[in-house]
This record gives C-alpha cells, sequence and structure tokens, in this order.
C-alpha cells in the first residue's frame, strides 16, 4: 500500500484524531485538508481508495503508523508526490510533514507499551575501560587500539545495533586481554636451562656439544608471558683463534658474537607469548657448547599490579597450594574462576560454563606449567568471550513486553549511570530478586548518581548530544586574533563548562529547563578571562552568576559556538541548525541539490562586500531555499553576538555592528539572544521531549522506533507536572516499560528515519 493513502483517509475524514482542540480542528481544515486533496488526491482520491475513507478510529490510525512515518521521511526528502505530478512549495511540504508528526505524536500513548526487541550489545570502548577498571583496578586505557565505535540511534556510540565485531576488533580483545593480565598476574620469574644434548641439529639429530663451520643446533620453547629476557650461552671456542656464533630467533639473526675461550656476555632478547627457536649457527672456526639458559627479567612489582593479583588469586599462590593434590589445586582454580566469571559476565555463572574455562586449566598443567600460569590462561578466557565483551540477555518468545531478569536489570542500570558494570550493593540486591522494585530502583538510582562513577554517564551523554565531544582536541584554523587567545587548554575548559552545568543541573535535581534559561555557567580564569567575566582566579572551577545577560545555559557554551562555526568565521546556517535539531528535535531536511554556496551570494562583484546577513537574504531570494532558510538563519542569528571562539562582541570582523534580531518560523520577533531565549521557554515541552528522547536512547542502547513516542509523551507528562525536574526525568525512564522489560525475540520495528541535517549552502 502506498505510503500516502492514510493520509487521504484522515483528510476526508472529519479528523477527531488530528485535532485536540479547536484551534487545531480550524488549522486542518483551513490549512492541511486543502493540501492533502490538491497534492494526494489525483493519485489517492476517494474514488480510489473508499476502503480508507473511514479512518476515525486509534487502531486504524496505529495500524498504519510506518507508512504515516514514510509519508513524512518521503514529504522531507521530496520524493513524493512523483516528480510528474504538481509539487508543493518547500513551506507547504513542512506543514504537511509537521502535522502528520503531530498526528502521531497526540496518538501515541494510546498504542500500549513497547519494550523494544532484545539485541546483544557490545561494550563500547568507554564501557570496557570501565568494566575493567571495576574487576581489577587497572585504569591504562586498553581500549586505545580498538576501532572506533560508531553512533546510531540517537547519536550515540552505545548503540547495540551499530557495535559490530569487526575481525580487527577480535584480535584486539585477544591482545588486550594478554596485556591486562600481564599486569594483573605477576608471575614468578621462569629459568630454562638446556644442555646441549638437548639442542636439535639440522638433520634431527639430538646433541650439538660442538659445531663446525657451516653448522647450526636450535632449542624449541615456549615463553608464557611476554617481555624482556635475558640469555646465557656456556659456548667457548674450539681452538685457539677464536670463532663467530650468529644467533637466530625465529629464523631471523639477532645478534653474532666472537667465541674465544672467555664467558660470553649477557644477551638481552624481546619475547612475545607463544613457542620460539632459538639456532645457533657457527659461522667461522669451530665452537664447544656445554648449553643455554634462558630466564625471565622480573618487572617491578607495583602497588596497582599487586592489588589486581589479589582480586584475582586472593591469598592463594603456589606456595600456599604446595603439598595439596592435583584434584585439590584444581578445586581451589575453580573456585576462584568462578567467583571472577561471575563479575565479569555480570550473572551468576551456571557450571556446565564453567567446565569449559576450567578444562583450559586442566590444558596448561597438563603441560606442565604452574599454577599461575594455567591461571592466566583460564582468566584470557573469559576476558575474550562474549558473555564478557557482549552484555547479553536471555531469549523468550511470549508475545508483548516481560520483564528483565534482576541481574539484566542491574546491568543496564549500571552501564546507563555507570557505562560499568553491577558492584556488589546491586549484586547482592539481584542475587535476592530484589531490584524490581520501584522505591529500590529509585534508591539505587540516587545512589549511583551520587557516585563518583556517574561522572563518566554525564560525560558521554552530554558531549554525545550537544556535539561538544571534538572541541579542544585541535586548535581550529582561524586568524591570528583568534591563535593568540585560543588554546588546547581551553578547549577543554569549554568541554568541562558544559560538563558541569548537566552535572549540577542532574544531581542538584533543578529543572531541566534552566539548560536554557541558566543566568549562570562553571568558570575558572582561564575561561573567564576569555569569556570577558571579571573577578574569577584561579585553576578551579566554580558556579558564576552572571549579570549582564550574555551567557548561561547551552546557548550561552563557548563549546557550542565553536563546534558550529566552520573555517574562519560564524555561521548562522549550523547555529539555528544546532538549536532545531538537538534542543527542540525539528527536523531540517538536506538542502535541495544543485544550491549555489552561500560564499557566491551577490555574484562575484559584491564578493566580499555583503555582511553574513545579506548573504543570506539573497540566499533566501531563491524559493527552493527559504522555506527552510527562513526557518533556520533568523534562530541561528540569534547567536551572533558569540564569535567562533565563543567571544562576545559588539561588531563583526569588518567592523559591521552586530544585528542579532530574528524572528521565528511563527512570527514571534526577537531582538537578541535574551529575547530568543524567552521564546524558547515558550516551548519547553518541545524541549523536554527532544532531551527524553535522547536520554531515554541512551538508557536503552538502541534506535527508538515509533512505537516508543508512547513512553516517551507518558514521560513527558509527568515531567510537565513535575515542573520538568531532572530527577523524575530520570526516575521515569528507569521505572518505564523499555528499561525493565523487553519484548519478544523477532518483534523489531523499523527505527525512525533519520533526521537529516541541513549543511551549509
Amino acid at each position: 500500500m502506498s505510503p500516502l493513502r492514510p493520509l487521504l483517509a484522515l483528510a476526508v475524514a472529519s479528523a477527531p484524531l488530528a485535532a485536540a482542540s479547536a484551534e487545531d480542528a480550524a488549522h486542518f481544515k483551513a490549512e492541511i485538508r486543502p493540501l492533502l486533496l490538491n497534492y494526494c488526491g489525483d493519485c489517492h482520491g476517494p474514488s480510489k481508495q473508499i476502503a480508507l475513507l473511514g479512518m476515525k478510529e486509534l487502531a486504524q490510525i496505529h495500524s498504519h503508523r510506518g507508512e504515516l512515518r514514510s509519508s513524512i521521511a518521503q514529504l522531507r526528502n521530496r520524493t513524493m508526490p512523483p516528480a510528474k505530478e504538481d509539487q508543493p512549495s518547500e513551506d507547504e511540504r513542512r506543514q504537511l510533514a509537521d502535522w502528520l508528526e503531530r498526528v502521531l505524536r497526540q496518538t501515541a500513548k494510546e498504542m500500549g507499551p513497547y519494550a523494544g526487541a532484545p539485541t546483544a550489545r557490545r561494550l563500547n570502548r568507554v564501557e570496557y575501560d570501565n568494566t575493567i577498571r571495576d574487576l581489577l583496578g587497572l585504569t591504562l586505557k586498553f581500549s586505545q587500539t580498538f576501532p572506533s565505535d560508531g553512533g546510531g540511534g540517537e547519536g550515540f556510540d552505545n548503540n547495540g545495533e551499530t557495535l559490530y565485531l569487526p575481525v580487527i576488533l577480535m584480535e584486539r580483545y585477544l591482545e588486550a586481554a594478554e596485556a591486562i593480565l600481564d599486569e594483573a598476574v605477576i608471575l614468578p620469574a621462569q629459568v630454562r636451562r638446556f644442555k646441549a644434548g638437548d639442542l636439535e641439529r639440522a638433520d634431527g639429530t639430538k646433541g650439538a656439544a660442538r659445531l663446525a663451520r657451516g653448522e647450526e643446533a636450535a632449542i624449541t620453547f615456549p615463553v608464557t608471558q611476554s617481555g624482556p629476557h635475558a640469555l646465557v650461552l656456556d659456548v667457548k671456542a674450539a681452538g685457539q683463534t677464536g670463532a663467530t656464533l650468529a644467533l637466530k630467533v625465529d629464523g631471523i639473526v639477532a645478534q653474532r658474537l666472537k667465541a674465544g675461550n672467555a664467558a660470553l656476555p649477557e644477551i638481552s632478547l624481546q619475547f612475545f607469548r607463544g613457542p620460539h627457536r632459538l639456532t645457533l649457527v657457527c659461522e667461522d672456526g669451530a665452537l664447544e657448547v656445554g648449553g643455554l639458559e634462558l630466564r625471565d627479567i622480573p618487572r617491578a612489582v607495583t602497588p596497582v599490579r599487586t592489588a589486581a593479583h589479589r582480586r584475582l588469586f586472593g591469598d592463594v599462590s603456589s606456595a600456599s597450594l604446595a603439598g595439596k593434590s592435583p584434584a585439590e589445586r584444581r578445586e581451589v582454580a575453580g573456585e576462584l574462576l568462578t567467583r571472577f566469571a561471575n563479575q565479569a559476565f555480570r550473572r551468576p555463572v551456571a557450571r556446565a560454563e564453567m567446565d569449559k574455562v576450567v578444562a583450559l586449566y586442566d590444558r596448561s598443567t597438563s603441560r606442565g606449567e604452574g599454577f599461575e600460569t594455567a591461571m592466566k590462561l583460564a582468566f584470557k578466557a573469559i576476558l575474550v568471550s562474549p558473555q564478557f565483551l557482549f552484555r547479553i540477555e536471555r531469549d523468550h518468545v511470549e508475545p508483548g513486553p516481560k520483564p528483565v531478569n534482576d541481574h539484566e536489570l542491574a546491568t543496564r542500570l549500571s552501564y546507563f549511570l555507570w557505562n560499568a558494570p553491577p558492584d556488589a550493593e546491586l549484586r547482592a540486591l539481584a542475587d535476592a530478586g530484589k531490584l524490581q522494585d520501584d522505591a529500590t530502583l529509585r534508591a539505587q538510582l540516587k545512589r549511583l548518581l551520587a557516585d563518583r562513577k556517574s561522572a563518566s554517564f554525564l560525560t558521554q551523554f552530554t558531549e554525545q548530544w550537544l556535539g561538544t565531544k571534538a572541541v579542544g582536541d585541535t586548535v581550529p584554523a582561524a586568524p591570528e586574533t583568534v591563535k593568540e587567545t585560543y588554546n588546547k587548554d581551553l578547549g577543554a575548559d569549554m568541554r568541562k563548562e558544559a560538563l558541569l552545568l548537566m552535572e549540577h543541573l542532574l544531581k542538584d535535581d533543578l529543572s531541566i529547563v534552566e539548560l536554557l534559561s541558566a543566568d549562570y555557567t562553571y568558570l575558572n580564569e582561564r575561561l573567564a578571562r576569555h569569556y570577558g567575566v571579571p573577578g574569577v582566579k584561579g585553576e578551579a572551577f566554580r558556579k558564576v552568576t552572571l549579570t549582564d545577560g550574555r551567557r548561561g545555559g547551552v546557548l550561552g557554551l563557548g563549546a557550542v559556538q565553536m563546534l558550529t562555526s566552520p573555517g574562519t568565521r560564524t555561521s548562522p546556517v549550523l547555529r539555528g541548525t544546532w538549536i532545531l535539531s538537538t534542543l527542540l528535535g525539528t527536523p531540517v531536511p538536506a538542502p535541495p541539490p544543485n544550491i549555489p554556496s552561500l560564499e557566491s551570494a551577490g555574484g562575484d562583484k559584491k564578493k566580499g562586500t555583503l555582511s553574513l546577513r545579506q548573504k543570506l537574504e539573497v540566499h533566501r531570494a531563491d524559493a527552493t531555499c527559504a522555506s527552510c532558510h527562513n526557518v533556520i538563519d533568523p534562530v541561528g542569528f540569534s547567536l551572533e553576538h558569540f564569535d567562533r571562539v565563543g567571544r562576545w562582541r559588539d561588531v563583526d570582523e569588518k567592523g559591521r555592528p552586530i544585528d542579532a534580531s530574528g524572528a521565528t518560523a511563527g512570527g514571534q520577533a526577537f531582538k537578541d539572544l535574551n529575547g530568543f531565549k524567552a521564546l524558547l521557554l515558550t516551548r519547553k515541552r518541545d524541549f523536554a521531549r527532544q532531551m527524553t528522547s535522547k536520554l531515554l536512547g541512551y538508557a536503552l542502547g538502541r534506535s527508538l522506533v515509533d512505537r516508543d513516542d508512547g513512553t516517551i509523551e507518558a514521560i513527558v507528562d509527568k515531567l510537565e507536572a513535575s515542573g520538568y525536574r531532572s530527577r523524575v526525568l530520570l526516575e521515569e525512564i528507569v521505572l518505564s516499560v523499555p528499561f525493565r522489560n523487553r519484548n519478544e525475540v523477532g518483534d523489531r520495528p523499523a527505527p525512525k528515519p533519520a533526521k537529516e541535517e541541513k549543511g551549509e549552502k
């Protein structure tokens, strides 16, 4: 069925569902219905789609939600109506798409709960490092060698649908597991001694007490711990004139030595874990071979390594197990491995699972390797297991939402607010089956948010939602006046300013609306000097109340000004797009093809003489551009007093006065940033809906779909009733059906079409 069929059904109906008020009904009758009939009637008129004329009930709307959602995308992407038919203007397209969005939103809560289909979510880089930190106390950022995690869904890199497992990443996991255990498990230095009779000649025979010119002998041995090794050769010249010895490691000449009657010096060699072959080659003269000795060069034992070793072994060691039978040592190994696996897999581990892990311990000990060496192999298996690398929830096939179990809920909660595994208290509540209780969940939410580990959540959510993550990584291309005042430290300060603002709101349970209305920010001396705010001294950040109306909230963040300023100038287009899409969730379609760039506005003769505002006025003279730019540009100009690195200015780079006035798409005028903020505050619910959508998508780690709209609207209702308190937002997400439940396997509706952002033209 065509995506536009339900459109006309709504058009010819009395539209009780599309109109929630008399004002909405009048708007539908006067503006929307004529557009539907004019541009859709030829192909989807009553005579051709009679069966759909009576679509007045919610069930009928819900049965076509996917098609209606597709209609929105096709309208915005200009693929409907067909090219041969009469086309609506860009403004008419926007009106139709916005109206359809409202229809779907208004009817969403009547659909019933949707929990989301299960997905195996791989740990992203931050989650991996935090998990290793909590398991072993190691903070060496082992994930830095991993490929970057791509963003998906609502724009976050914890989306399970985009967290693939390429071959290169599996290799990195193996390498990381070895490095982690090398740091955590301190093995006693191993000494290997080989006699001349242990060496193997080229023809396969054993024994090489004497080597003539051109002859060689080798020994193959395993290395259980990567690192430097010391080699001592008992080799002398068989004669008065001396001899030349070539030392090969795995077929490659590592060193050449002159042998005489004196002992050879100790040789340092680097070996990686695994089997190696050491070959002695007599290149000149003759050699007498007594044997050789290979030993580990012990690493310095630091408190961190000692602590990590104790987390794995406790007080157990080879010495403490002396005198115990192999069966008794195996029982101890099983207990240690099970304890670690319960933590690493974030759930109680079944005996059958552990049998496979303990089998690796058995394999190692059968080769004559010591207790710690055998345990390292088994621990490594746990760290590369899918049960560790992925957050896997049990499958069910029953229809409708079903609760996740307590351990799965504990994992969801801890990775939401900590990007880390459940701690002992969460695991204990899950073991006791007490975590499903609403009051318990609220108490744990409060506890986790108060913990210092919640800084990871604040950083990941805030920087990915606002887009400030990359600010400060590089010094931007800019005029010399900017280069003189901007550096990476200042960029890092800007990022921290945004994080402290969000932390203040969420941890102090303030209204999320203060992100728009705040008359304060967080500054240190360096950032305050950059902004021109007096009276702030020292490196430490503190809350600063502002009285000049220039800053405060997210619109005053230097990080936002930087990320929305390309090249060497500001961009009202990018800034307006950022406000609409990031703060209000208003889709901004991609520009039509073959639109001239902004820099060409006014022609060659005027190039460089027009102000940025004048260039955009010329740009909007094109009817194709006007529909979008009439919405975007005025919003973006509200921030024009900020230069590209966030400093306040009253004139532009050519000395022309800044004009920050404008009008919204609805015709509401404003003269400056404060005026625009006042208008923005009339759209509190739109902002709350957008923040709820983003936070819910982040918490669930999946793409939101149309069926999630009901959850979003229900949360926004409670949020609005509370005065938009941030703690209510977090609580309602944690208590929501999709956070605590899952739908059956295979119930996986298509995600909402991605909202395309408009690039500057």
